[in-house]
C-alpha cells in the first residue's frame, strides 16, 4: 500500500464495518483486488494545478490509496466528488449485502430481531454508539420490505400468467 490517502465521510456504523472488513485500523488498506480497490484505482487522477491536497476531516476516515504499476499513487492520489459518492455507494451495497446475507434466512425474527442485529454487530467490529443499533435495524426493514414487494409482485405477475 501507499503512503497517499482519500478521506470518507462515512456513518459510524458503515465506518466500523468498513474498518473492521479491511484491515481493522486505520487508515484502511483495502484488500488486493476488492472491489473497492479496484474502484479507487479508477476514481483517483492526477492533482489539478491550483488543487490542494485534501486533509482529513473530523469524522472523516482515512483509505490508503493502493498501489499498482500503471496507477502509481504518487500521481494518481486525488479524488473527485464524483468518484467518491460512487466509492461509498459500493462500500454502502457491500453493506447492505452482508447484512441481509447474514440476517434473511431467520424470515419473521420478531423479538429476536434485536439480539441478532446485536451479534451481527459484535462479529463486523460495529460498537454501538447510540446510533448503529438503529440505523442498521432501518436498513433491514427497508430490506425487507423490498424483498417482500418484489416477491408480492412477481407472484401476482405469475398468477396473471395461469
Amino acid at each position: 500500500m501507499s503512503d497517499y490517502c482519500i478521506y470518507l465521510k462515512l456513518p459510524s456504523y458503515l465506518r466500523q464495518w468498513f474498518i473492521h472488513r479491511h484491515s481493522g485500523e486505520e487508515p484502511v488498506n483495502l484488500r488486493r483486488g476488492s472491489i473497492e480497490s479496484k474502484m479507487l484505482q479508477r476514481a483517483t487522477v492526477p492533482l489539478p494545478d491550483n488543487c490542494i491536497p485534501n486533509r482529513k476531516q473530523d469524522g472523516e476516515t482515512a483509505v490508503c490509496i493502493p498501489y499498482s504499476k500503471s496507477h502509481d499513487p504518487r500521481t494518481y492520489n486525488h479524488i473527485t466528488a464524483t468518484g467518491k459518492r460512487a466509492l461509498i455507494s459500493r462500500i454502502k451495497d457491500d453493506f447492505d449485502l452482508d447484512l441481509w446475507d447474514y440476517l434473511h434466512d431467520f424470515g419473521k425474527i420478531g423479538k429476536q430481531q434485536k439480539d441478532l442485529i446485536y451479534l451481527f454487530m459484535e462479529q463486523r467490529g460495529i460498537v454501538e454508539d447510540g446510533t448503529c443499533w438503529d440505523s442498521i435495524a432501518k436498513i433491514y426493514q427497508r430490506l425487507r420490505k423490498n424483498y417482500l414487494t418484489n416477491i408480492c409482485k412477481k407472484t401476482k405477475r405469475l398468477e396473471r400468467r395461469k
